[in-house]
This record gives structure tokens, C-alpha cells and sequence, in this order.
């Protein structure tokens, strides 16, 4: 019995050391994790405002507090590209601050296992993925629409004035007569070839009077020019209406200048990447583009894990000598950076149709994380 007790106490002592090594480690980590996350934040963002105030001293529509507004917008989704760097370079430093007090030394001898250490951190960096991906992509997605807004307000980007979303789009464009605004609820795309559904031609003069309404079921565009047949124009001065069956209009309309329009996968939320996928297919469009991106973005904590783990593989081994410790910073960074470079690779490789999305965008991560975890089992068990 006493046997008994002395066991469950044993095993319990074991848990409590595990616990209150795994809260230390982790809250250590936390702290580097952050304090990385802001500084490379902040360098990231005072090289965006240089070039904005530069682009801002070339005209007079912009001053620096404008400048410095879309460097703010800009931020978030900057934070989500340099995320994996904050993790590689987070998983470096807490190795080499607890090499050099000798804790990782200390926990080895106590009985902890390199798994023991990683596995807290391993799940905070799943975590945090998994959050920026879910909670922070509406934030990062909205400012980067309201960075797009701002640029173009500024005259920092010239851009085809053209509306769209999943319910249709509106385009304004001047003519010799005055103003003209096509509306369509969809678009068809068949090759080269454009179709518009439900279409509205609305013809303005110079004080934005309506001289001319065109409506018609359905319209093709093709060299500039938007034809429809069985159309039926309303004159709005004269209240009245006729049909027409051909009805011919110059336009600056063209499938180039429509797919332009698209919302970038960049600004788009990860929520709303399923319902727009399937508005992109239904319309004729390409869907590679985003859902290569919405792959990439399920991918990502897993990315994460793989940059943590080239980190924490290189330099969890003991060893202060100055000549050891550079070495170990150039193998993490180079390491870091190679699993980057061949994500890149996969992303091209998976947007021209010669790999399988899931594969271009979990492949990387999923070759890493095995090499990683092997180097690792080696080093545990010598």
C-alpha cells in the first residue's frame, strides 16, 4: 500500500515539474515571440512609409499624416507575411538565451525530453496560426480593401473604374457625349469570349441627366465593343420606349480589365474564399489564384510549425563557443528561408495547373516537419 502511495506520489511530482517547466518555457516564448513580432513589424512599416511619402512628395494629393494612414493599413497584412520569420526568429533566440543561461542544460538533466520543451511551444504556434487565419484575416482583409481605396483616392495607382462583387458589377466610363455606365448581374466567360447577363446601358449627359436607358437580357463583348440584341431603349426625355434588335456600344470594357477587378485573395477574408470559389467557377472564371491562396491559408499553421522546428532542430543542442552560435543563426535563417523559396516554387507550380493545390500548398510543410522531428529523435536519442 505505502509502495502504492509512493509511486503515485512520484508520478505525481512528475506532472507538477512538467507543468510548471511547460508554463515557464511557454511564457518565455510568448514574451520573445511578441517582442520579434513587433520590432520586425515596426522596420516592415517604416520601410512602407518611406516609399509612400516618396510616392506622396511626387504630387500634391497626399501629405505625410495620409502616408502614414495607409502605412497603418497596410500593417496587418504585412504582420501575416512576415509571421513565419517572427516564429523562425522567436524559436532561435529562446534557444540561444536558454543554451547560454544553461535552462536547456538544467531541464535535460532533471529527466525532460526535447519533446517535453517543443510540444508546449508546438501547440502555441498551431494556436496562433490558427487564429490569424480565422480572426485576424477579416481584420487584415478589410484594411487591405480600405488600403486599395485610399491608394486610388490618392492617385498612388491608376485603376479601371469598375465595381465589382458576387451580385453583379457597375462600370463608368466617359464618353464623347457625356457619361456611360454599363451594369450586368453576371458575367460569363467562355475562352476569350464575354457574356453579359441582365444587362443596363445608362447613357448621361455632361450635368449627369439620364439621356438614354438600354435593357437586355443578355449582351456579348468582344474588341471594345458591347452588343446586344433584342434590346429594348427607354428616353426618359420623350417617356417613351421601342425595342431594338441590334444595339451597338463602344466601350472600354474588355475580359482583361474585368478580371483586374477581381478581389485579390490578399484582401479577401479566409470565410468568404468557399462562396466566392464557387461564384468564380458558375462564371466561366479562373479559380486558380484564390484557391491556391485559401489552401495556403489552411496550410499555415502548419507552415508555422515547420519554421519553429527548423529552429528549434538547429540549435536546441548545447553549445556556446561564438564560432557554434553563428553557425547555428546561419543554418536557422538559411533554413527558414530555403522552406520559404520551395513554397514559392510549389505556389507557381500549383497556379499553372502542374501540381495539385492541397499538394503545392501543404507539401513543404508536410516534407519539413518529418525531417525535423527525425533530426530531433536522433539527437534525444543519440
Amino acid at each position: 500500500m505505502y509502495f502504492y502511495d509512493d509511486i503515485c506520489f512520484v508520478f505525481s511530482y512528475i506532472h507538477l515539474m512538467n507543468w510548471i517547466l511547460a508554463k515557464y518555457t511557454l511564457k518565455n516564448f510568448i514574451f520573445i515571440f511578441l517582442a520579434t513580432f513587433f520590432v520586425l513589424t515596426v522596420v516592415v512599416c517604416l520601410f512602407d512609409l518611406i516609399e509612400l511619402l516618396r510616392q506622396a512628395s511626387k504630387g500634391e494629393t497626399a501629405g505625410f499624416f495620409d502616408a502614414l494612414t495607409m502605412a497603418i493599413l497596410k500593417a496587418p497584412q504585412m504582420a501575416h507575411i512576415i509571421l513565419p520569420f517572427v516564429v523562425l526568429l522567436a524559436g532561435l533566440i529562446f534557444c540561444l538565451i536558454f543554451n547560454r543561461s544553461s535552462e536547456l542544460i538544467v531541464m535535460r538533466a532533471i529527466g525532460l525530453s526535447v519533446w517535453n520543451i517543443l510540444t508546449p511551444l508546438a501547440v502555441t504556434v498551431l494556436i496562433i496560426g490558427a487564429l490569424d487565419i480565422t480572426l485576424f484575416s477579416p481584420l487584415t482583409a478589410w484594411t487591405a480593401r480600405s488600403y486599395e481605396r485610399m491608394e486610388e483616392r490618392l492617385h498612388f495607382s491608376h485603376s479601371t473604374p469598375l465595381v465589382w462583387s458576387e451580385d453583379g458589377f457597375w462600370m463608368r466610363e466617359q464618353t464623347d457625349k457625356g457619361v456611360q455606365v454599363i451594369r450586368a448581374s453576371q458575367i460569363l466567360q467562355k475562352k476569350r469570349h464575354v457574356f453579359l447577363k441582365n444587362v443596363s446601358v445608362f447613357q448621361l449627359d455632361s450635368n449627369e441627366s439620364l439621356l438614354l436607358q438600354t435593357e437586355a437580357e443578355e449582351a456579348s463583348l468582344s474588341d471594345g465593343i458591347l452588343s446586344i440584341d433584342n434590346a429594348f431603349q427607354l428616353d426618359p426625355i420623350a417617356e417613351t420606349g421601342k425595342k431594338k434588335t441590334k444595339q451597338e456600344f463602344n466601350t472600354e470594357l474588355s475580359l482583361d480589365r474585368i478580371l483586374e477587378k477581381f478581389d485579390a485573395p490578399q484582401t479577401m477574408s479566409f470565410w468568404r474564399f468557399p462562396s466566392f470559389i464557387q461564384f468564380l467557377k458558375n462564371s466561366g472564371f479562373s479559380t486558380a489564384q484564390h484557391q491556391m491562396y485559401f489552401n495556403e491559408l489552411l496550410a499555415f499553421p502548419v507552415f508555422l510549425l515547420s519554421m519553429l522546428l527548423i529552429a528549434m532542430t538547429i540549435t536546441i543542442s548545447s553549445g556556446n563557443r561564438q564560432g557554434r552560435t553563428f553557425m547555428k543563426v546561419f543554418l536557422t535563417v538559411g533554413g527558414g528561408f530555403l522552406l520559404y523559396f520551395i513554397s514559392r516554387i510549389t505556389n507557381v507550380l500549383g497556379l499553372s495547373g502542374s501540381l495539385p493545390y492541397i499538394l503545392a500548398a501543404w507539401g513543404p510543410s508536410l516534407v519539413c516537419i518529418p525531417l525535423c522531428l527525425s533530426a530531433l529523435l536522433h539527437l534525444e536519442d543519440g
